[in-house]
């Protein structure tokens, strides 16, 4: 049985959407690597309820879930959302998922657009008998071409910004093998709701 935990942001006319999911994600982040077990292994996976990506949107909910009641509780959000709650964060109580209202599972992964630019341009630069470097210039990324929604953060490690592009797709319910420290994964599905 999967357990859950919303997160509501609240946005009001001097903070913006956009800038609380950047400040909200960046302490969710922290609370998931500090979560990781003996193993090292991260339990809790993310997902967006609200998520268009016809609109680009992630909404204004995250959803953090756990195979285990447990794993959620080890976040600890209360502590890591501690500024935010409750000006600007309604943060739920934890809740067995409702296997009715279930419409499936989802996977939720990071996509990065300057890795695809990059193997891109190394089976060009293989092909062409030229540099990398140079057959990296001929794949420029635009942003507004990447069809995800993302957040915008900041490395916590050279502090220079980065978008967090995120991507959705179904997936068939099969075994938690773990989470990234944003909470997604290539392989672990979460159900979908």
């Amino acid at each position: 049985m999967w357990f859950f935990q919303d997160i509501e942001l609240q946005p009001t006319e001097e903070i913006s959407n956009a800038f609380l999911w950047s400040r909200v994600y960046r302490q969710i982040h922290l609370a998931l690597v500090s979560s990781k077990d003996e193993n090292g292994i991260i339990w809790c996976g993310t997902a967006f309820p609200d998520y268009s990506e016809k609109h680009q949107t992630l909404g204004k909910k995250i959803r953090l879930l756990a195979p285990e009641e447990n794993y959620l509780q080890k976040l600890n959000l209360n502590a890591a959302l501690v500024r935010f709650v409750p000006d600007y964060v309604k943060l739920n109580p934890i809740h067995p998922v409702p296997q009715r209202k279930c419409k499936g599972f989802a996977i939720y992964s990071r996509y990065q657009p300057e890795q695809n630019r990059r193997q891109k341009a190394k089976r060009y630069a293989k092909r062409h008998g030229i540099s990398v470097e140079k057959a990296q210039q001929l794949f420029p990324v635009r942003q507004n071409e990447v069809p995800y929604p993302y957040i915008q953060l900041e490395s916590l490690t050279n502090h220079q910004k980065f978008s967090l592009f995120i991507k959705k797709d179904t997936a068939e319910e099969h075994a938690c093998e773990g989470f990234s420290a944003y909470g997604f994964s290539k392989r672990s599905s979460v159900p979908d709701f």
